[in-house]
């Protein structure tokens, strides 16, 4: 989704106390102040090999990122995921990510414990401030609009602590678009929990979920990616396919997808990698970040960030209870 800055509609609302990183996350991104972190960047060489990562018990995967584009390939349909038959692709929470195995969308992977770190900068006025971004899919389901999402959790981490963290409820749906249905915001200083800048959910209070990212994508396809009160509409549109190599940390990629996210940010991906580089086109807090690492988080460790989703949830049912409030509480699909 469209990155939003910790200055757009801020809200406090009590406090939550100190947030404590996940020790899989210390481990995997290699955190100042993390005990044990040690990086699992996999270097360009070890192409095809996977990188075991003890500390984080997780193993980094090493795809090239060459698969051909497949399923992203012209298409006549439509890519508003509110078109007739864009349903969740399972309606069973007890299945953990099992989403429909004869469709997936290359481009992003909502497999649980799926987990993406990547390394920028932020431009804030005149100060250019390190940040990263870990990306991790959870074993975490909620009932948003009469569909079951997989929770995605976002973290944004400057100088080794944790500033904003963001819940994406995300679906694959029968078109294989990756189906954007609500989120939750809070950011932190100091470790302290500040405020929530970000709650809606599709259905309620006028908001209208849309799409991340098509299952069909074609050069000049234009889709929702959601329509939240107050914010206004936001859109998005494919813009290449092929044709241009983008190298990263990780490595260099070819084949990418560009969609570009409401005229705010462009973002690159890659089949069977996700996405591999963000460029901001415009705002005052602009974010560059750059594929560093792609792992699959191993139980314990996907265990300890989907009870912390879990958590979480179980706050903004507190702090937005005009949003979250009568929403069906997430719970983990093993639980």
């Amino acid at each position: 989704m469209t990155r939003r800055t910790t200055g757009s509609r801020l809200r406090a609302r009590g406090g939550r106390g100190s947030v404590a990183l996940p020790a899989v996350v210390c481990a995997v991104v290699a955190l100042a102040g993390c005990a044990g972190g040690t990086s699992s960047a996999a270097p360009a060489s070890t192409a095809g090999s996977p990188v075991k990562d003890s500390a984080a018990g997780s193993t980094a995967d090493s795809s090239s990122g060459s698969t051909a584009v497949a399923s992203a390939q012209p298409a006549t349909g439509s890519a508003d995921p509110s078109a007739a038959g864009a349903q969740s692709a399972s309606a069973d929470a007890t299945a953990a990510g099992a989403t429909a195995a004869a469709v997936t969308n290359p481009l992003f992977s909502l497999k649980p414990g799926r987990q993406s770190v990547r390394l920028g900068f932020k431009i804030v006025g005149h100060r250019k401030l390190d940040h990263r971004r870990v990306y991790t899919i959870t074993d975490v389901h909620k009932v948003v609009d009469g569909v079951t999402v997989t929770i995605a959790i976002d973290r944004d981490i400057d100088g080794g602590e944790l500033s904003q963290q963001s819940l994406e409820l995300l679906a694959l749906g029968d078109d294989a678009t990756i189906r954007y249905l609500g989120s939750y915001t809070e950011t932190y200083e100091g470790g302290q929990f500040v405020n929530f800048t970000d709650a809606w959910l599709s259905g309620v209070k006028g908001a209208k979920g849309g799409a991340l990212v098509p299952g069909h994508p074609q050069v000049g396809l234009q889709f929702l990616e959601a329509q939240i009160p107050g914010e206004g509409t936001r859109n998005s549109v494919v813009t290449k396919i092929g044709g241009e190599r983008k190298c990263v940390p990780f490595r260099c990629f070819d084949n990418l997808v560009a969609i570009n996210e409401s005229g705010i940010e462009l973002k690159y991906y890659s089949p069977g990698v996700g996405g591999v580089l963000t460029v901001p086109l415009e705002g005052d807090a602009q974010e560059t970040e750059e594929l560093v690492n792609v792992a699959t988080l191993s139980p314990a460790g996907l265990a300890e960030i989907s009870n912390e989703v879990v958590k979480l949830d179980q706050h903004a049912r507190t702090v937005a209870p005009d949003v979250y409030g009568a929403s069906d509480p997430a719970k983990r699909a093993t639980s």
